[in-house]
């Protein structure tokens, strides 16, 4: 019975996180009360206030696929993303495009696009973005970014390419906005008195760094000196086998091209080939650091410490897989109470608090694995309810987790 169950659950999990959305889109002018300049996207949303322009287009998932469009039902969490040298945010579609698909908001800064970036500047807009994206989960105007209201996970990461990359050190270093770190062939930044390098030993949240075996631009020497320099307790560096420089993002930036080429290095694999070896590594990762996904971290973990024919190097340095007692575990289960079950209106539940840390989350799922609802909670709700009136009649599963804890339980909707 229990290896049944044990079974059921893993099939849940993994149909859970394999759910896909439509791809909404809003570009949305931020202001940044604290700096000036930046990039204003003309016909973009214009938020309140005075200051530096970060203009930044934002993918989420939506109920239907379009433009300004309303969010799909849930929350979701953050990921920011900066673009490299000369590049634009959508050199990078493959990333985005399949990050909302999986029930992320991502959101990608325009600023910094010219030859003479300051990369300070660029660093200081994903730190930004971390804290102003999150926001939106109670911007009261203009009234479009209402959609957003209560559907913002309060988790966030940044992330980048090339230049973008190295940014990202800047930007996380310090910040307690952010949960997680990752970055593609990061370039040393090191315009407007400031370093990557010294960056990343100012970062203590869980950072994954990706280079590429090929890689003339940026080589993986670079990211050892990124890595080196962290002051991150986990830590992971992946070299994929093959990859170049400009190899991360979907390939069709002339300006990474033409760089690369007269660098001496060429792309020698197709870009689905590269985005799939690379993305086998980042999806589990925001999984578990952004979703709080115990078995996705152990998939991480699996996967960096296995032998791999698209790896050829690695450095791991800690853990993401989660770490728990069977004790624990039944603790947990014995003192949650959901009633009434079976129900046709709202599912109640009580829990012991000091068995779990703050925040967790629930997630309702039907039979055939379908997410149909997502909500968080702090501890300190001792007492809580799930509105299930919409729902059809049917079995559902209520699985329950946070980044060290996982139960899964069988309700009624009658």
């Amino acid at each position: 019975m229990k290896k049944n169950l044990i079974i059921l659950f893993v099939a849940l999990v993994c149909n859970s996180f394999s759910q896909t959305f439509p791809i909404g889109r809003m570009s949305i002018n931020f202001k940044d009360a604290s700096r000036t300049g930046g990039y204003l996207i003309s016909g973009g949303i214009q938020m309140p206030g005075t200051g530096r322009d970060v203009g930044t287009e934002v993918y989420y998932p939506a109920a239907v696929a379009g433009t300004n469009v309303a969010l799909a039902s849930g929350q979701f969490p953050v990921v920011i993303f900066g673009h490299g040298f000369v590049m634009t945010y959508d050199n990078y579609d493959n990333i985005f495009n399949d990050l909302a698909s999986k029930g992320y908001i991502v959101a990608l800064p325009r600023t910094e696009g010219s030859f003479s970036p300051n990369h300070l500047d660029f660093g200081k807009d994903l730190s930004f973005l971390a804290s102003a994206v999150l926001n939106l989960n109670t911007a009261a105007s203009p009234t479009i970014v209402t959609y957003f209201n209560s559907k913002v996970l309060q988790k966030s990461a940044v992330g980048g390419h090339s230049m973008g990359g190295g940014c990202s050190f800047i930007g996380a270093q310090n910040n307690t906005t952010i949960t997680c770190l990752f970055n593609m062939a990061a370039a040393t930044s090191n315009t407007a008195g400031v370093s990557s390098i010294a960056g990343a030993s100012l970062v203590t949240i869980p950072t994954l760094m990706f280079s590429g075996e090929k890689d003339c631009v940026a080589d993986s020497s670079v990211q050892n000196s990124h890595f080196g320099s962290l002051a991150a307790s986990k830590k992971f560096h992946v070299i994929i086998k093959n990859i170049t420089h400009c190899d991360f993002g979907n390939g069709t930036s002339f300006n990474c091209t033409f760089g690369q080429n007269s660098s001496g290095c060429g792309n020698t694999l197709s870009n689905s080939t590269a985005f799939a070896r690379y993305m086998n590594y980042l999806v589990p990762f925001l999984n578990n650091q952004l979703k709080s996904n115990c078995a996705e971290g152990q998939r991480f973990m699996d996967s960096i410490n296995a032998n791999s024919t698209i790896r050829v190097g690695r450095k791991i340095q800690g853990t993401i897989a989660c770490v728990s007692t069977n004790i624990q575990k039944e603790n947990v289960y014995l003192n949650i109470e959901l009633f009434p079950n079976p129900t046709n209106d709202k599912l109640k539940f009580v829990f012991d608090q000091s068995l779990f840390k703050n925040p967790f989350f629930i997630t309702l799922l039907d039979e055939s694995g379908r997410t149909v609802i997502e909500k968080i909670f702090e501890t300190s709700e001792h007492e809580n309810y799930i509105d299930l009136k919409t729902l059809e009649k049917g079995m559902y599963f209520v699985h329950i987790h946070n980044n060290e804890q996982t139960i899964i339980k069988k309700i009624v909707k009658d």
